[in-house]
């Protein structure tokens, strides 16, 4: 089987498409490697070529993932990043890259012999079988957490992709229910390969990698964690504000730190929350490069995590599997991939925030963490490779 993967979600710094792209990339090809399975040969799709896949690709190595601030000389850093974000924020430039990938994933093959994955939603022109991931449908439910000109894309390209697809992939059961309930899919069509944590999460941190977070990050002995692109859907109005209203006194022994890239849209804070940002009670990170990740989980004393909508919520997983409580949301797929392990509250009802992170600062938690690690242990990506093969085998026999 001929399968032929987009790699274009790894060309700039990973957010969670990106992510799960490469790890199930990888573990595909670790049992090529290892099983010797010549049936499976994959293939990757860039914007210059279309490739033969192998682990030493430079888009699947972790140093490909590195970190903004000094990065311009690796594969997936800051030049390809600057690249991206230009090329999304300007339609003719978006359509001359969809037409040049179009054109690679055409060359090389006749198209009723080979399997096309797009793990990004949207489809490109190809006439053979495909399999196409989707990750949730916030666009459509909340259209007003996302730049217009998304909402547009995603209005206009969705359906057709979904109609086009062979097999549906989807990381949760909430987002097959979406699928269902917003664009009418039937059940048989769907399969849900979720994603999952890598080893390092589970590890706590030795001396030396603490010290040099701690320095890196200016970490406090105590802190609170959020991770997540900021952006509107993230509710991080909400939680800010819920947090600036915790007495000071608890704030300044546990500050929030925000971990992310900038998202989109105008933050407009309340006094009480700008008046944390100056006391530094509240704190912006940037973006972190995922190997550091895991230490400042494991190092948090809670991890905060209230999003609107979320079609999975993989820093929940994350944050279980290092050994930290969490705070998230009662709605969407955060409820799901919870699973009563962390605290859940109503996204929109700051009062409720306020509370859980009043009971994230002071309760005794080891019950809940041994819940948490229980349940991130029900995911890993050997499990979910499995069941993107089984959906590859599906199309294949369509």
């Amino acid at each position: 089987m001929n399968v032929i993967v987009n790699l274009q979600p790894l060309l700039s710094p990973l957010t969670g498409i990106g992510h799960y792209t490469r790890e199930l990339t990888n573990e595909l090809l670790r049992r090529q490697a290892t099983e010797g399975d010549s049936e499976l040969m994959l293939e990757g799709l860039t914007g210059s070529k279309r490739e033969r896949l192998s682990c030493q690709h430079p888009l699947l190595l972790e140093a490909s993932d590195t970190s903004h601030r000094d990065s311009s000389a690796e594969p997936g850093g800051s030049k390809a990043w600057q690249f991206a974000r230009r090329y999304l924020r300007n339609p003719l430039t978006r359509r001359a890259y969809r037409w040049l990938y179009t054109q690679r994933l055409k060359h090389g093959g006749a198209q009723q012999h080979a399997l096309y994955w797009e793990p990004n939603y949207i489809l490109l022109p190809w006439r053979g079988r495909s399999v196409v991931t989707v990750h949730d449908l916030s666009h459509e439910r909340y259209p007003e957490c996302h730049p217009a000109e998304r909402v547009a894309f995603f209005n206009r390209h969705l359906p057709a992709s979904l109609e086009r697809a062979t097999r549906i992939n989807v990381v949760s059961q909430f987002t097959a229910n979406e699928l269902r309930d917003l664009h009418d899919i039937d059940a048989e069509r769907i399969d849900i390969v979720p994603p999952a944590v890598a080893d390092r999460f589970c590890t706590a941190p030795v001396a030396s990698e603490e010290v040099a977070l701690q320095e890196r990050y200016r970490l406090p002995a105590r802190y609170l964690l959020s991770v997540g692109t900021l952006e509107p859907r993230k509710n991080l109005a909400r939680v800010l504000e819920a947090y600036a209203s915790l007495p000071r006194e608890q704030q300044r022994l546990t500050p929030l730190l925000l971990a992310g890239m900038p998202g989109w849209g105008e933050q407009c804070w309340s006094a009480s929350v700008q008046r944390a940002f100056d006391a530094g009670t509240i704190r912006r990170l940037g973006y972190v490069p995922s190997n550091d990740l895991p230490g400042l989980y494991a190092l948090a004393s809670g991890f905060v995590y209230v999003s609107l909508y979320e079609g999975f919520g993989m820093p929940v997983l994350e944050a279980m599997a290092a050994g930290t409580p969490v705070l998230t949301a009662s709605v969407t797929a955060t409820a799901e991939v919870s699973a009563g392990a962390g605290i859940e509250v109503d996204p929109l009802n700051m009062e409720a925030i306020r509370h859980g992170l009043e009971q994230l600062l002071e309760d005794d938690h080891a019950h809940r963490i041994s819940l948490g690690r229980e349940r991130a242990s029900c995911f890993s990506w050997s499990r979910s490779a499995d069941d993107l093969l089984a959906s590859f085998h599906h199309a294949m026999e369509s």
